[in-house]
């Protein structure tokens, strides 16, 4: 007997082990993972949305940064 629901059960096992992609804020909370991320990412080890999301965070990082040396100077 053939199960119609087989196919089914079988993409929503799938889709459960794909893990949730990790937005903006999430990297910008965890500049460690961040880092790790987009030299994933540099070297091919890692790609997609959360590619462009760890990018994104980091250069958000990199304006804080810069903005709290400027605050610092005046």
């Amino acid at each position: 007997m053939i199960r119609p629901y087989g196919p089914l059960l079988a993409a929503v096992a799938a889709a459960s082990c794909t893990p949730q992609v990790r937005d903006v804020t999430y990297f910008e909370a965890n500049p460690e993972v961040t880092a790790k991320v987009v030299a994933d990412c540099a070297a091919g080890a890692h790609r997609g949305e959360e590619c462009a999301n760890a990018r994104a965070a980091a250069s958000s990082l990199r304006r804080d940064q810069r903005m709290d040396a400027y605050k610092k100077n005046f």
